[in-house]
């Protein structure tokens, strides 16, 4: 029985399939929550997503000053980096009473899912951000209780594979210890303490410490093309040194920087290098930001790299080639020093006959990320055999002066 229609001719019909290319999509865009009061309306409306480069001189001053501007932009711009940044910018509050008014302006950032404003117009975004910040208000525990703006970015980051980077109460390492209590099991969280003390104008004034960190994660993944190591030993441009001092010593775990690390906080050593690699996860496997980031990227990729394979008909060149294009993208990220190693496997346990037959299609795969180094031994001895290399010294010295 004839499978196609009558033809008398020649024709090339479309058989088999190839492996594909797997690419990775954009890991260092940040979402920024800004506090604008003097920007342009038609430009940067409230409770919608703006996506802008740092280097944009135009949309920078349709931004205008004050509020957290300086926090967010002069802060990348300090670490050397052309950072993508999703603005979103929310109302600031009305009131004449400081603290109320802080309370209505976080409000604002935290906004409604109803409506997706706040930190929820970050949804509807053409691609996801992936360092959030929110500098001048993430460091407070209102009602002596969890930041809401950080909470509220809980949902968020977990949707989007995002990690927040919150700033602590700047008092001491205490009341930074009381904050990161809040995060009891978070690896979207990355704390940073305390603050950090720039030049704005003539003065010296105290700034949150996030909008910085938010640019060394950029440097970094731009630097190595990924992102797939931890921004931790790079030094914080732009800086004067810290809030307050934080003690370090060199070979000693009694100082507050070792302190802060131990309990999930990054901060800084020597005055101005970022110090900590770790997230607030309970889950030691996903203790380190680089891991997270890294996993976040790789299981992203493959979700959104494989449509081109769905609703063809199932068959062995067609399994053949998704199987081969993941293993091919895994064996490049080792290549690049991305991961450890990585591949991809067909499980028939968990392909039966009647999930195949429903086009149920199940491929394995692993991939182990590279933990950071982060605490270097060394062993040291004595060894006083060496004291046998001495004594043949002399005397072959001795000897040849006798000669």
């Amino acid at each position: 029985m004839a499978t196609a229609e009558y033809f008398h001719g020649t024709r090339v019909f479309q058989a088999g399939q190839t492996t594909r290319p797997i690419s990775v999509g954009e890991y260092s865009t940040v979402g920024a929550v800004a506090v604008a009061p003097a920007a342009d309306p038609d430009i940067f409306p409230l409770d919608t997503v703006t996506t802008i480069f740092s280097n944009d001189t135009a949309a920078r001053a349709a931004l205008g000053t004050g509020g957290n501007v300086d926090a967010i932009f002069d802060a990348i711009d300090d670490q050397d980096v052309t950072a993508e940044i999703q603005v979103v910018r929310v109302a600031e509050g009305v009131s004449t009473v400081p603290q109320t008014k802080l309370e209505q302006t976080i409000a604002n950032m935290v906004g409604s899912g109803a409506n997706n404003s706040g930190v929820h117009a970050f949804k509807e975004a053409s691609k996801p951000a992936r360092l959030m910040i929110a500098p001048g208000y993430t460091s407070q525990r209102i009602s002596n209780a969890k930041n809401p703006v950080m909470a509220e970015l809980d949902g968020i980051c977990n949707r989007l594979r995002a990690i927040k980077i919150g700033d602590t109460p700047d008092a001491s390492k205490e009341a930074a210890e009381t904050y990161r209590d809040d995060f009891p099991n978070d690896k979207r969280a990355y704390l940073f303490h305390p603050s950090c003390r720039v030049f704005s104008g003539a003065s010296v004034i105290t700034q949150p410490g996030s909008g910085r960190i938010a640019g060394l994660f950029v440097k970094r993944d731009r630097e190595i093309g990924g992102p797939y190591e931890s921004p931790s030993n790079q030094a914080i441009g732009g800086i004067l040194g810290p809030s307050r001092p934080i003690t370090y010593y060199t070979g000693e775990p009694d100082s507050e920087a070792n302190y802060l690390n131990e309990i999930r906080i990054a901060t800084v050593r020597n005055g101005s290098i970022l110090w900590g690699n770790e997230t607030c996860a309970e889950d030691p496997l996903d203790r380190f930001v680089n891991v997270v980031r890294t996993i976040d990227t790789i299981d992203e990729a493959v979700i959104n790299a494989f449509y081109w394979a769905m609703d063809r008909n199932l068959s062995v060149p067609l399994a053949v080639a998704v199987i081969q294009s993941l293993e091919s993208f895994l064996d490049s990220l080792k290549a690049k020093g991305a991961i450890l190693g990585g591949r991809a496997w067909f499980d028939r346990s968990l392909n039966g006959n009647e999930e195949l037959a429903t086009g149920i299609l199940r491929v394995e795969y692993d991939r182990e990320p590279a933990a950071p180094l982060q605490d270097l031994q060394f062993g040291a001895r004595r060894n006083l055999t060496y004291y046998a290399d001495l004594a043949n010294g002399i005397l072959q010295s001795l000897d040849r002066n006798v000669a």
